[in-house]
């Protein structure tokens, strides 16, 4: 019985190392799954967050509304920031023309000609076309796994996205025969 209990003690010693390396080979995978979950969970919420963002821009953009000292494009784009829910800031530009940068765009189009924009200052006229956008919005890891020991130097943004929603403008306001874009 007691060399028994002595050879126990003898393999235990020296299979102690055993029980990390398989707690590791269990754990980093577990880790690397929830982890996973929710960075797809929180790109799901960016997503819907700011589509239904602007969707109220177009809301905004339909009944011709402005607030105060500003313009119809750069209200519609305050109703955006607003509805964001803290996606985006005031400091996001509109109608930005660099290439890859976070903005959010207002554009205008007839009926008869959906694929051409309409350029300023007109174009907000009752039944033309209002589109919303918000591009390059850079979604962001929670756990930054990938970009931290593959390759550190590189953006930690998985994927851009860019959301649009479009609708036919209404008509004036009571009293009012046109919006200052």
């Amino acid at each position: 019985m007691a060399s028994r209990i002595q050879v126990s003690q003898r393999r235990l010693q020296r299979s102690s190392g055993n029980l990390m390396v398989e707690a590791m080979l269990v754990l980093l995978p577990t880790f690397a799954l929830v982890s996973g979950f929710f960075d797809v969970t929180f790109a799901l919420f960016d997503w819907s967050t700011l589509q239904n963002a602007v969707r109220e821009g177009v809301r905004y953009a339909v009944t011709f509304q402005t607030a105060a000292g500003m313009g119809q494009d750069a209200s519609i784009a305050q109703t955006v920031v607003t509805n964001s829910m803290g996606l985006l800031s005031s400091s996001t530009p509109v109608d930005s023309n660099s290439p890859g940068a976070l903005s959010i765009t207002v554009n205008y189009y007839t009926q008869q000609n959906p694929n051409t924009v309409v350029p300023s200052p007109g174009g907000n006229a009752p039944n033309n076309i209002v589109e919303v956008t918000v591009v390059n919005y850079n979604l962001q890891w929670m756990v930054p796994i990938a970009g931290t020991i593959i390759n550190p130097y590189r953006n930690n943004a998985p994927a851009t996205i860019s959301l649009y929603a479009r609708d036919i403008l209404g008509g004036f306001p009571a009293g009012t025969t046109s919006v200052t874009r």
